[in-house]
């Protein structure tokens, strides 16, 4: 009677313990203006291991930003529950993680395609500051890791004094082809 309790004893505290704990990254991708640039490759952990990825940068400029990455898992590879969103970087957690946060501006679910996973967000027109993107979920259950790639464009917008002037460009323009054509029918 005394070794079934000890065996049910083990076998429930093996049962109750977690195997492994999250993995968390975070990469500074540091200042971007008017570029596009990739994200540090970033392993998932395997194992069905779930993890969460950041990616800090700042703009010094308003800018229109658009985040994409793409995977090449295949099978019990791919990543499940995978979203990647970009956020304001507010706060940067305690030592030892340094985990930013912040309010979400966007996000979405990873995608499934032929060639792995992908997820596209923006472009979203973004103030000059301190910003961070997020990959997460859980890793496949197959032990090869995967490499998750990706991109952070940012590309300077018009302020309004620029579509002003555009505007009143083209009014010129208009202007002066109803003048010549009024002075071509008149002669």
């Amino acid at each position: 009677m005394l070794h079934r309790l000890l065996l049910t004893t083990a076998l429930l505290g093996a049962i109750a313990t977690p195997a492994t704990a999250a993995l968390v990254t975070v990469a500074d991708v540091g200042p971007i203006l008017d570029e596009s640039k990739a994200l540090p490759a970033e392993a998932t952990p395997g194992l069905g291991i779930p993890f969460a990825e950041y990616f800090t940068f700042s703009l010094p400029t308003q800018e229109s930003v658009t985040v994409s990455m793409s995977d090449s898992a295949a099978g019990d590879e791919k990543v499940v529950g995978g979203v990647l969103s970009t956020n304001f970087h507010t706060t940067t957690g305690p030592a030892p993680l340094f985990i930013p946060a912040g309010a979400l501006i966007d996000s979405t679910p990873l995608v499934n395609s032929a060639a792995g996973q992908e997820a596209t967000l923006g472009p979203d027109i973004l103030n000059a500051g301190a910003y961070f993107v997020e990959l997460a979920g859980t890793s496949g259950l197959s032990p090869i890791k995967i490499a998750i790639d990706g991109t952070i464009t940012a590309a300077a917008t018009p302020e309004a004094s620029t579509w002003v002037m555009m505007g009143l460009g083209f009014a010129l323009l208009a202007f002066v082809g109803i003048r010549k054509k009024d002075a071509n029918a008149l002669a």
